[in-house]
């Protein structure tokens, strides 16, 4: 089974660790139910308590909260974890007093860079500077993709709308060895590795015929596309630099349709 594999429990001991660190408890009880699904509870119970001992050398602090999780997964009550536990980042419950928060936090990779919303309420749209009647959503901004094999399921998507993770509305994904257009994509095609305007990224996500690449054939700095979102956004995603697992670091740029 996968849950004997030592190599496996690694790669699930590292996931936990790098959940706990970004405090992250919906994903670290998704990763625990995922072997204790595939192994049985004991190894599931072994891998939550390694990882609270990496965890224990590392912040005092923080383990206090991840304890609590502990006992709770202990005694089989995983999936009331996310109705204890706000979705917010625990590190910031435990080390001050109540502080404003976000108004919505996510329980994935976050983007490299945060996006600017440059056509707010408070500022008038920007144009695309090429004559046609798109906007700028989203200015060039890096976005980190999760590798070919993602521990959740919206870690290796984009959604070009929100410039964010999401998985039921992802325009692209790369979490099954291929980099693909995805349930909120409409177009794709490769694209020029220098940024074009947003008309002709438009008219060439609507040219292209095929919808998925092998992540091998997707190379740092050699591989870019457009694409178009169903709400008729156009982005144009160039990859900069790719992990050993598949991991991608992305450079977007997403423009929308301008009012009329």
């Amino acid at each position: 089974m996968p849950g004997d594999d030592e190599q496996y429990l690694s790669d699930r001991l590292d996931q936990v660790q790098k959940a706990m660190r970004q405090g992250d408890a919906d994903d670290v009880v998704r990763q625990v139910g995922h072997v204790r699904g595939e192994s049985d509870s004991q190894t599931a119970d072994t891998l939550l308590r390694l990882a609270l001992d990496r965890e224990l050398k590392q912040s005092r602090k923080r383990i206090r909260i991840w304890m609590a999780v502990a006992i709770v997964l202990a005694v089989g009550a995983a999936i009331t974890i996310t109705v204890v536990l706000p979705r917010t980042r625990l590190g910031t419950l435990a080390d001050t007093a109540p502080t404003t928060t976000p108004a919505t936090a996510s329980t994935a990779p976050v983007p490299v860079g945060t996006p600017s919303a440059p056509n707010s309420s408070l500022a008038p749209p920007v144009p695309a500077g090429d004559g046609s009647n798109l906007t700028v959503l989203h200015d060039l901004t890096d976005f980190t993709l999760g590798g070919t094999f993602c521990s959740t399921s919206i870690e290796g998507t984009l959604d070009i709308d929100e410039l964010a993770p999401n998985y039921e509305n992802a325009t692209i994904t790369n979490c099954a060895n291929d980099f693909r257009l995805s349930y909120g994509g409409k177009y794709i095609a490769e694209a020029p590795l220098t940024q074009p305007t947003a008309q002709a990224c438009e008219t060439q996500a609507k040219r292209g015929s095929q919808t998925r690449w092998n992540i091998d054939d997707v190379k740092a700095g050699e591989f870019a596309v457009c694409t178009t979102s169903k709400k008729n956004n156009v982005a144009w995603i160039k990859v900069v630099d790719k992990g050993p697992r598949g991991k991608l670091t992305l450079q977007v740029i997403v423009w929308k349709p301008a009012p009329r």
